[in-house]
């Protein structure tokens, strides 16, 4: 079984590992949760070994309680000492752009779109500017591909889960071997028209306060990493966004010159659910808890 992420890199990711290890299932927890809560951990029990793809999961280890755990990332983690291999660079203090990147280096594999798309998925544009880009080059030159049709690939990959659709995540993971199928798909195109006009409602009200981005938003889409990374690349600046679901709260800090992963582990001692990168922050919070700790990061980056 593999368990991935739900977005572009995830998916990519458990394409790659699905081909080359002869698994046949795939699995996603409920689309926000960075953890397995019990419905999710009751799935998987009769599962014997479980392949985490992308994930920086809250309670990883209390999949070891019934299965063989092999992981694969990338993020900002610690180790989990009771998986039988913990596969991330930034366990050596290495960061990679992708989880893709990661299985492709580590399994030897032949260089496809799928492991250009993880980067470009997780980077976007950004990746240009890193030393991997020389992957994507490489890609690009061989294939005859441009960068807008991995950009595009990416941004209709990541619409299923924007669009909270969890079978079409999971869907995703076996047409995400062919770039002509992602690009030409119906359903993908269609959550894509709908999700671009809402993205772009909400970065049109974020607020400049000179040396960062701030918005307040509402919507039950997942599109809050959507609209914070639009107007951290947009404007060049660290872009500090809260959205008040129905259920539950969410904030989502993106900079692009400054390492704010402090705090994730400031949001995890508050008892958050929290993870990101050197550059990104999502936190999942109980509902009305919110803006207090958005305040708290407004203050902090001098807001």
């Amino acid at each position: 079984m593999i368990l991935h992420h739900w977005d572009t890199d995830g998916i990519c990711s458990a394409s790659l590992l699905m081909e080359n290890l002869g698994e046949d299932e795939n699995f996603t927890p409920k689309i926000g949760n960075y953890f397995l809560d019990e419905e999710d951990l009751d799935a998987l029990r009769s599962h014997k070994k479980i392949i985490v793809a992308d994930m920086n999961l809250a309670n990883a280890k209390d999949i070891c309680g019934f299965a063989e755990l092999i992981i694969y990332d990338h993020h900002i983690a610690e180790r989990v000492e009771c998986a039988k291999a913990h596969i991330n660079p930034y366990l050596e203090g290495k960061s990679y752009p992708s989880a893709t990147l990661v299985i492709y280096e580590n399994l030897g594999l032949k260089l496809d779109h799928r492991v250009v798309l993880g980067m470009v998925g997780d980077v976007g544009r950004k990746i240009m500017d890193r030393a991997e880009k020389d992957v994507v080059l490489r890609y690009m030159e061989k294939s005859g591909r441009s960068f807008e049709d991995l950009e595009r690939a990416a941004m209709l990959l990541d619409s299923s889960y924007k669009m909270f659709r969890r079978d079409e995540v999971l869907e995703n993971v076996f047409i995400a071997n062919d770039l002509d199928e992602i690009l030409n798909s119906e359903r993908l195109n269609r959550n894509n028209e709908i999700l671009e006009k809402e993205i772009e409602q909400m970065v049109s009200k974020a607020e400049d306060l000179g040396n960062l981005m701030v918005l307040k938003m509402r919507t039950e889409h997942h599109i809050i990493s959507a609209v914070a990374r639009k107007i951290a690349w947009g404007m060049g600046k660290t872009a500090l966004v809260l959205n008040q679901k129905s259920d539950r709260d969410e904030i989502y800090l993106r900079s692009p010159d400054m390492d704010v992963s402090r705090f994730i582990d400031i949001a995890r001692a508050k008892g958050y659910n929290a993870g990101g990168k050197k550059e990104v922050v999502g936190v999942v919070l109980p509902k009305g808890e919110g803006e207090g700790f958005f305040n708290y990061i407004l203050k902090e980056l001098g807001g």
